[in-house]
């Protein structure tokens, strides 16, 4: 199962709004300090975020864990041929779908 690079980005950028803001109101809280706690909440986006892009990455290249689609074994082309059919029938069949 292959994800995309931009699903990668887009978790990372939800993720990261969620967590900066929570480091970002501590950070207030704690020291009382805005300039600070944007500075904190600016440079916590940005590198997290790196890492968090990198170790999705990484762990797209595991498979343990991940679902192999039943019919992942089959060459794509235009058109199928009727050995690759029955392969899919048969499949389909040991599915429950036929």
């Amino acid at each position: 199962m292959k994800t995309y690079h931009r699903r990668s980005i887009a978790k990372a950028i939800s993720w990261r709004v969620i967590a900066t803001l929570t480091t970002f109101t501590i950070v207030y809280i704690l020291t009382g300090k805005l300039a600070l706690a944007m500075g904190v909440g600016v440079f916590d986006v940005t590198s997290k975020m790196l890492l968090y892009y990198l170790h999705e990455r990484g762990w797209e290249k595991i498979s343990w864990g991940q679902l192999k689609h039943p019919l992942s074994d089959i060459a794509v082309k235009k058109e199928l041929s009727d050995p690759d059919l029955d392969i899919i029938r048969q499949k389909l069949k040991d599915l429950g779908y036929m």
